[in-house]
């Protein structure tokens, strides 16, 4: 009698533990500062923490059992929703690895219809080796980007006064390497045109400054006409032949016959080009080799820039943030080359603005090969 009186205190104290634990995990979930919810595999909601609550405006018992996806509709910058199958928590469900894209913000719409930037995290729930729902948790992150914003409207202020000195200062350097002033003996002109150089790379940081601050603030237009893209490819070649011939590189441009006008911003692609050309020569070394390709792929109605070089090449373990913000592979650092981490950046939101994509394959030591598709719905022929 007393075994069984014992077996069932044993039980009844391992149930209370039990219990108790439960309680203390489901106490340390709810005071997390970031909202915090769990998903099914179906992606409904089994769990939400009072961030969550907060954040979004719905109780949990409102949102119980409900698919994520209606209750928190998500969206990009611009205020196109994101699909179900486009959501990262549908590809951590389905077992892709996905990592968070930190230059491409996006938006959570709350109950009352008002959206906020967020910030999220999503990793898989497991059980013996398969998934069963996700854990995702998120966090506003409107202060950021505030502060981000300000940032980045004094950049653009600051690059704005700095222009006009610049363009003076190379201006009058020009008039004096051409002998407008007076003949200058070799010493003299040698110190000169290492302060013309070094003017023009201040013009270059100016510049990509200003591009990146109106990307930013989302102050540029698209301003779309028919393009002639091998004219324009050909241009920025001339403007890059001199760095190319200096350093004896081996550079080929291949384009197909009869490619059609397409509907682009030559401005913005020309800045593309331009980007892509001369990262290839600045991390090629002398008497490399540069191929550019157009090839047009009428099935797909794109058109494909492909621009190939056997220079350094990337790191593996850095090519997930070539794309970021003034970033710049280890590599290259060491090397005698120059160079702002803003090109690619560039590049990246220019292409996405227009509808386009750009990714790459790199081996270190090996070279780099950049591609670039852009949409051509409507052809125009020349």
């Amino acid at each position: 009698m007393n075994v069984h009186k014992n077996k069932i205190k044993k039980n009844i104290l391992k149930e209370f533990q039990s219990l108790q634990k439960k309680a203390l995990n489901e106490a340390i979930l709810s005071s997390i500062g970031d909202g915090l919810v769990v998903v099914d595999k179906e992606g409904r909601i089994t769990y939400v923490n009072q961030a969550f609550e907060k954040m979004v405006g719905w109780k949990s018992e409102e949102v119980l059992g409900r698919r994520v996806v209606e209750v928190v509709p998500r969206e990009s910058e611009k205020g196109e929703v994101v699909l179900f199958n486009e959501r990262i928590l549908t590809k951590v469900l389905s077992g892709e690895v996905v990592i968070a894209d930190l230059t491409n913000p996006f938006y959570y719409i709350r109950k009352d219809k008002t959206r906020f930037p967020a910030s999220s995290i999503v990793n898989p729930i497991l059980l013996g080796g398969e998934i069963i729902g996700v854990v995702e948790t998120f966090r506003d992150i409107t202060k950021e980007k505030e502060i981000d914003k300000a940032k980045t409207e004094f950049v653009s202020l600051a690059s704005h006064q700095l222009r006009t000195p610049l363009s003076t200062i190379s201006w009058y350097t020009e008039m004096l390497l051409a002998g407008d002033a007076g003949k200058l003996n070799s010493e003299q002109a040698k110190y000169l045109d290492e302060v013309y150089k070094g003017n023009q790379r201040m013009i270059s940081l100016v510049n990509a400054l200003l591009s990146v601050s109106r990307m930013d603030l989302g102050t540029f237009v698209l301003e779309p006409e028919p393009t002639d893209v091998v004219s324009l490819v050909k241009s920025v070649v001339i403007e890059q032949k001199p760095q190319i011939d200096r350093k004896k590189i081996k550079f080929s441009f291949e384009f197909e016959k009869n490619i059609p006008l397409i509907q682009v911003d030559p401005k913005l692609l020309s800045m593309v080009v331009q980007n892509l050309l001369s990262n290839s020569v600045k991390y090629t070394v002398d008497k490399g080799k540069i191929k550019i390709s157009l090839i047009l792929d009428n099935k797909k109605k794109t058109l494909l820039f492909k621009i190939s070089d056997n220079g350094y090449g990337i790191p593996k373990n850095q090519q997930d943030k070539i794309f970021t913000k003034l970033f710049r592979a280890d590599n290259v650092r060491g090397k005698d080359t120059e160079g702002t981490g803003l090109g690619l950046y560039i590049v990246k939101a220019i292409i996405d603005s227009s509808g386009g994509k750009v990714y790459f394959e790199s081996k270190e030591d090996e070279g780099t090969t950049f591609y670039v598709t852009l949409p051509c719905n409507s052809l125009i022929k020349k």
